[in-house]
C-alpha cells in the first residue's frame, strides 16, 4: 500500500463565489448534493418570488462544492458537465481547483471516501442534527493523501473509474429491477374478487405471557416498509417494560398499531413462536386455513391497492397518533381471491423480491469493495 503525502486543501482550492442576485420574475435551476459522496442532483426550477435568499451562486464544472450544513454527511462533489450553469443557495461554498496540482478525476474518488467523511464529521462537531455547519476556513484545513505527479493521479483515478462503473451499474441494474418489481407488486394485488370483511376472514390470536423478572425473553418488532419483522436479542424479564406480553404464533399476519400506517406489516414463521411481542403488536392468523393465506394479506396491505385502507384505519394528524384502530381494520372490505390464487400471487412476489435482495446484496458488495479500493489506492487515513 503506498503513502502518499498529505497536503491541505487550502493547497489545491480556492473558494470563489460567483453570486447572482435573485429576481422575483426570473426562474433558476439549483442543484443540492446528496451524502455519502453520492455527486449532486436536481431540485425542482425556483421562481425568485419563491425564496428567501436574495442571491445564489452559479456553478461551474469542475468545481468543488459542500454542504456547510450536511458536509459532516459526506455531502460534497465535484460538478459535473451537465450541471455548469445551474445554481447552489448561499448555504454551499464552492471552490475552484489547481488542475496542476490536483485532477478533478482524483478528488472525485476523494469525495466518495468514507475516511474523507469522518474527517468531515469531526470538522463539524456536535451531534446529529445539531452538528456546527462546516465553514470553508474549517474545510480548507482538512488535509487529504494528494500524489506529486498529476499524472499518477489520472493512473489511479482511471482503476477507480472502472470499478466505481461496475459499481454504479449494479445500482442502477437494482433500481430498474424494484421498480419493475413493485409495478408487479401493485398489479397482482389489483385483484377482481368477492369482497370480504377483515374480521370475518383472520383474528387476532395472542396467548399472554406472564413476564418473570429472573427469566429470559427475545422480542420482535416490525420494521417499516414491509422489510420484515426485527428478532431481538434475549434480554431479562426484568428489563421489559410495563406493556403486556404475548407468545406470537407462525405464519400470522403481525402489524405494529403505531407505525402500520407506515407499512409496518409482516409475516412470523416458526422460529417466532418462541419469542414475546409487546400489545403494540397485533398477530392474525386465519379463521379457516383454507381459505386465507396470510403472506398473501401481507403483500394486499403493502400494495397500492391495500396500503390506503391501512391508512384509513390509522386516524390522526401526527405520527405519534396515528394508530391502527383494531375495530376499524377488522370492519375493512377487500376483495379476496380463492386461496389458490392468493398462494400463486405470494408465491411470485416471494420470488421476485427474493431476486431483489440478492441484488441489492451484490450492490452493497460492490460497495464495500470500491471503499476497500479507496483505502487501498489513497494509503493513508485524512
Amino acid at each position: 500500500m503506498t503513502k502518499h503525502p498529505s497536503v491541505p486543501l487550502r493547497n489545491i482550492l480556492s473558494l470563489n463565489r460567483r453570486q447572482v442576485s435573485v429576481e422575483p420574475g426570473q426562474t433558476y435551476q439549483t442543484v443540492g448534493i446528496l451524502n455519502r459522496g453520492r455527486g449532486m442532483f436536481l431540485r425542482p426550477p425556483i421562481q425568485g418570488s419563491e425564496t428567501k435568499y436574495t442571491s445564489f451562486f452559479r456553478l461551474q464544472a469542475g468545481d468543488l462544492a459542500y454542504s456547510r450544513l450536511f458536509g459532516w454527511e459526506g455531502s460534497v462533489a465535484i460538478v459535473p458537465k451537465e450541471y455548469d450553469g445551474y445554481f447552489v443557495s448561499p448555504e454551499f461554498p464552492t471552490f475552484t481547483l489547481d488542475y496542476e496540482q490536483a485532477q478533478p478525476e482524483y478528488v472525485q474518488h476523494i469525495c466518495r471516501w468514507a475516511d474523507f467523511h469522518e474527517a468531515l464529521a469531526r470538522c463539524a462537531g456536535g451531534l446529529g442534527q445539531r452538528r456546527q455547519r462546516i465553514q470553508p476556513e474549517k474545510f480548507l484545513s482538512l488535509e487529504i493523501p494528494l500524489p506529486d505527479s498529476t499524472g499518477d493521479q489520472q493512473k489511479i483515478a482511471a482503476r477507480l473509474d472502472r470499478l466505481y462503473e461496475a459499481r454504479t451499474y449494479s445500482v442502477e441494474s437494482t433500481g430498474r429491477a424494484k421498480a419493475v418489481i413493485e409495478a408487479l407488486h401493485n398489479a397482482l394485488c389489483r385483484v377482481d374478487a368477492p369482497p370480504v370483511r377483515v374480521g370475518s376472514v383472520i383474528e387476532l390470536t395472542r396467548t399472554p405471557v406472564a413476564v418473570e423478572a429472573d427469566q429470559t425473553y427475545a422480542q420482535i418488532g416490525v420494521y417499516s416498509f414491509g422489510k420484515g419483522l426485527i428478532r431481538r436479542e434475549p434480554q431479562p424479564g426484568a428489563t421489559l417494560s410495563k406493556l403486556k406480553y404475548y407468545r406470537i404464533p407462525a405464519n400470522a399476519l403481525v402489524l405494529s398499531n403505531i407505525q402500520a400506517w407506515e407499512k409496518a406489516i409482516a409475516l412470523s414463521d416458526e422460529s417466532d413462536t418462541t419469542r414475546v411481542a409487546s400489545q403494540r403488536f397485533l398477530p392474525y392468523l386465519p379463521v379457516d386455513p383454507d381459505e386465507v393465506d396470510t403472506n398473501y394479506l401481507r403483500y394486499y396491505f403493502l400494495s397500492e391497492a391495500g396500503h390506503p385502507l391501512i391508512l384509513k384505519s390509522s386516524p390522526g394528524t401526527t405520527v405519534r397518533n396515528r394508530t391502527l384502530g383494531i375495530k376499524a381494520f377488522e370492519n375493512l372490505m377487500i376483495p379476496l381471491p380463492v386461496k389458490d390464487r392468493q398462494r400463486h400471487i405470494a408465491s411470485l412476489l416471494d420470488r421476485a423480491y427474493e431476486a431483489l435482495r440478492r441484488m441489492e446484496q451484490r450492490t452493497e458488495q460492490f460497495d464495500a469493495l470500491y471503499q476497500a479500493a479507496l483505502s487501498q489506492a489513497f494509503g493513508t487515513a485524512v
